[in-house]
């Protein structure tokens, strides 16, 4: 059996590299242990970053946090919303006088309310009904953000804590 051209032309070349560098002609094998260096490579670098990403994610948090324009953010954001809870009770107890005032002018109901959709007394409790949940609102804004570690680092200590149903006193 006699071999065709394109073998023999491998053989040559095989037998041809070998006499001249000593070392076989194998490149499947070669091709298996290059896969495997570029393999051990990748996974090294992986874990090398594996490895440092709680550094890196420190580091980015810190960046992020420690950013000047952050910090005078956070600070102002507690004092509004402490601010912005004050204002909407001093709406409610506005509401509140108004509806005690109107209830003392019309005891038995005001006679122009027959002509409106709704009667005047009824809107008046819509409306302090939705100051009531706007301040629930802020409330629970300030509480949440007062709660968490990369936001409560930056208010000022002359602030509540939390803001429960009491009046905060804002300094």
């Amino acid at each position: 059996m006699s071999n065709t051209p394109k073998q023999s032309l491998r053989n040559a070349v095989r037998r041809d590299f070998e006499e001249e560098t000593g070392i076989h002609f194998r490149p499947w094998r070669w091709f298996f242990g290059l896969l495997a260096v570029a393999l051990l490579a990748w996974l090294t670098f992986a874990a090398i970053g594996w490895l440092t990403q709680p550094l890196r994610t420190a580091s980015g948090v810190r960046e992020r946090v420690g950013n000047p324009d952050n910090v005078l953010y956070q600070y102002e954001h507690f004092h509004d919303l402490c601010a912005g809870v004050r204002a909407v009770d001093s709406k409610i107890t506005a509401k509140q006088d108004e509806i005690t005032a109107y209830d003392k002018r019309h005891p038995d109901g005001d006679d122009s309310d027959r002509f409106q959709a709704a009667p005047k007394r009824d809107r008046l409790d819509t409306e302090l009904t939705g100051l009531k949940q706007h301040r629930a609102d802020l409330a629970e804004t300030y509480n949440a953000d007062s709660a968490k570690a990369n936001r409560s680092l930056f208010k000022d200590r002359n602030l509540p804590e939390r803001i429960d149903d009491t009046t905060p006193t804002c300094n």
